[in-house]
Formats: C-alpha cells, sequence, structure tokens
C-alpha cells in the first residue's frame, strides 16, 4: 500500500509522467525501496479509473506521447485515507510505517498515536521472539550475532518510537 501513497504524494507535489514519478521516489526513498513499472503503470491506471488522477497526453514531435499525471480532490483525500489505513498487517512492515510516520503532518494526533502505539506492540513481540532465538542460538556465533543486531534494531526502533510518543503528549 505505500506504494500507491509515494505515488499520490509525488503527483501531489506536481504534475508529472510515469517516468518522473519513479525517478522522485527513488530519489527519495531509494535506499527504503524500489518502484518498477509493473508496480507503477497499473497502480495509475487504477487511479485513474478510479479518478484520483487524471491524465493528459503530453504530444512529443519524433518520439512517443508522455501522459502526465495530474491529482484531484478526490487524490487528496485518498492520500489522507491510505496514511490513516494503517493495519495490523502493515505494522509489521518497517516501510509502511516509517513512510505513514514522515506524514504525520496529515493526520489527527489521535491516528498518530494509534499508527505509533500499533509499531509499538508488533516491535515489543518481534522482540521476544529474536530473544528467544537468540537463546536457541548461542553456540552458533554468526547467527546468535546477527541476532544481537536484530535486537539491538529493534530496541533503538522501539526506544524512537516511545520518544515520538512522548513529544505527542506535550
Amino acid at each position: 500500500m505505500y506504494i500507491e501513497l509515494l505515488i499520490l504524494m509525488q503527483i501531489e507535489e506536481s504534475p508529472k509522467y510515469g517516468y518522473e514519478i519513479k525517478k522522485e521516489i527513488q530519489n527519495d526513498l531509494g535506499y527504503l525501496t524500489d518502484v518498477n513499472h509493473n508496480m507503477l503503470y497499473p497502480t495509475l491506471r487504477r487511479f485513474t479509473e478510479q479518478g484520483f488522477v487524471t491524465k493528459k497526453i503530453n504530444e512529443q514531435n519524433g518520439r512517443p506521447n508522455q501522459y502526465v499525471y495530474e491529482i484531484t480532490d478526490s487524490g487528496r483525500r485518498k492520500i489522507t485515507d491510505l496514511i490513516n489505513a494503517f493495519s495490523d498487517k502493515e505494522s509489521k512492515h518497517q516501510i509502511e510505517f516509517l513512510i505513514r510516520v514522515s506524514l504525520f503532518q496529515r493526520i489527527s494526533k489521535e491516528n498518530q498515536l494509534r499508527i505509533l502505539n500499533m509499531r509499538k506492540k508488533d516491535l515489543e513481540l518481534l522482540e521476544a521472539d529474536l530473544t528467544k532465538w537468540q537463546k536457541k542460538h548461542v553456540r552458533d556465533m554468526y547467527r546468535y550475532e546477527v541476532l544481537q543486531l536484530s535486537i539491538a534494531q529493534v530496541r533503538g526502533e522501539m526506544k524512537w518510537i516511545q520518544e515520538l510518543i512522548r513529544k505527542e503528549g506535550e
């Protein structure tokens, strides 16, 4: 679902053609995700059919036509809906979580806290599982070290989330 959100966010910034949308997402979040044509163009087609974006032809001499996508009011509302539509399934995926956090200014404090607490709960369960697995692999040095790193990353994210929750309470 985060791909849909990223695509709409790019179009909301300014009208863009498909390749430009892909490049902008890669420039912004290339370290987190990759957008390929099989994700991008079917999503753009669906958004056009659903009325979230309009598509205009940009005719070019001697080259194939480009289609420029522009967001509609319905598309702007869809962005907020997608940010708020954070489910238990999505809370298990860091990228789904991080992208929504980066867009928190668009949603209510109540929904911000709901999303933060959902992710925190999942991380607490993950930490317990990783700790259990680590105890089973104490003799396997490399596996143990990988699990140790994973536990440290989970704890770091939980600490960060707790700080965000604290700031929301101020």
